[in-house]
């Protein structure tokens, strides 16, 4: 099942064509690389041209990004989770940056799998533990927070999770029980096996190549077997959920879906596209694949 995000106070997709995406992220507009966008953009070049900052690729094939206008400060992403009756519910904040790479710090088209998962949470009355893999800056970590998770967050940059760890400060979440752990993310699942550690909720966002501060090559295809097999042992039999999110694989939703059902055979998996529905609500952009249940 595809899902897709719609335009909002805090996020737009204003344009996307000729390799690029036009977006107004928390009051900020920026244009980033996005070689799917083949198609021709809608806006006009003077739209295009009024961004804060542009992400321009260079022939050695990395980019910088470049700073057209000053940028409104401080530049802030809120996820504001569905409540319950009258009652609102709780609000996460990020903070984003123009860092070294076309990433600023958030991927709004998960909000479809933190709303889901913020569901889950708000609905179990036992205490839920929640081991986040590749948690990057921490916004699914800290939406499981805000529910009342303890929290374990491991990703191998010490510069995403010393990010993290401001997003905390930033959501008043400062007292919640988070680890946060700079790790290889299948070693440390391993070292949990061996502890006889059980988690509620398993969120995996593997990328599809990368290297660790210590040079070690990552891909997915050669990992994710290991990752799933050993998700398997530590997620909970009897109420587990399962998030596995996939960018730049260049494959379709099903293979995702496929190997969850490969070592989850007894769960009922959905997967899709996550999306995001332009401002003129007349295109969608995929951005991401995912799949994921819950028992």
């Amino acid at each position: 099942m595809n899902l897709a995000i719609t335009t909002s106070p805090i996020y737009s997709l204003i344009d996307s064509g000729n390799g690029k995406r036009l977006e107004k992220i928390g009051g900020n507009t920026i244009v980033r690389p996005d070689s799917t966008c083949i198609w021709r953009p809608q806006e006009s070049a003077d739209t295009w041209r009024s961004a804060h900052a542009v992400f321009e690729n260079k022939a050695d094939g990395k980019g910088a990004w470049v700073t057209k206008q000053a940028l409104h400060e401080p530049w802030l992403f809120n996820i504001v989770l569905p409540g319950t009756g009258r009652e609102k519910g709780p609000k996460i904040t990020c903070s984003l940056r123009l860092s070294h790479a076309k990433n600023i710090g958030i991927f709004p088209e998960q909000l479809s799998n933190w709303v889901w998962m913020s569901e889950i949470l708000r609905k179990r009355e036992s205490k839920q533990n929640v081991l986040n893999l590749f948690g990057y800056t921490g916004a699914a970590s800290l939406v499981a927070a805000a529910q009342g998770a303890q929290v374990c967050h491991v990703d191998a940059s010490q510069a995403a999770v010393t990010w993290a760890r401001q997003n905390q400060a930033h959501s008043g979440l400062e007292q919640a029980p988070i680890r946060w752990i700079v790790d290889d993310c299948l070693a440390f699942m391993k070292r949990e096996v061996k502890r006889g550690a059980q988690y509620n909720g398993i969120i995996m966002d593997p990328p599809a190549f990368g290297r660790d501060p210590k040079g070690k090559v990552f891909t997915f295809e050669g990992q994710i077997h290991a990752l799933l097999s050993t998700a398997k042992e530590l997620l909970s039999k009897k109420d587990g959920f399962l998030v596995l999110n996939g960018y730049a694989m260049g494959y379709p939703a099903e293979v995702v879906g496929n190997l969850l059902r490969e070592h989850f055979p007894k769960d009922d998996i959905e997967c899709g596209e996550l999306q995001i529905l332009h401002e003129d609500q007349q295109r969608l952009l995929s951005c991401s694949i995912y799949a994921r249940f819950c028992r």
